[in-house]
């Protein structure tokens, strides 16, 4: 079973990719800032970052550039309502490996995970 870290500040939102995820047979975790995700990546070693950008403490565009350096088997997948193309290609260059724009359908998110952990 993928494990799949949820890095939100949006509890709302947070909880329904959790519930949606769970079903889908994935083991999610969830946390609100960026903070957070640095002290629990260590131990959950997830297969799959599910990322905001905009976080309360730490930029996501930070926690991606951690993640990849530190950690660079760690897919990441950007959930962001900021989805313009050159937003999108600087992500996707600074070695997120998908975006997903809010707001999307749970079908959607449910595709974008499994395509993102082939």
């Amino acid at each position: 079973m993928a494990k799949i870290l949820l890095v939100d500040d949006e509890a709302g939102m947070c909880l329904i990719m959790k519930d949606f995820l769970k079903e889908a047979g994935y083991e999610t975790t969830m946390v609100s800032n960026g903070r957070e995700a640095f002290s629990l990546l260590p131990q959950l070693n997830p297969d799959l970052i599910l990322l905001d950008l905009g976080l309360p403490d730490v930029n996501g565009r930070d926690v991606l550039r951690h993640v990849k350096a530190t950690m660079p088997h760690i897919k990441i997948m950007i959930i962001s309502a900021y989805g313009h193309p050159e937003t999108r290609n600087e992500l996707l260059s600074l070695g997120a490996d998908f975006f997903l724009a809010k707001p999307f359908m749970p079908e959607e998110l449910q595709a974008a995970v499994k395509e993102v952990l082939k």
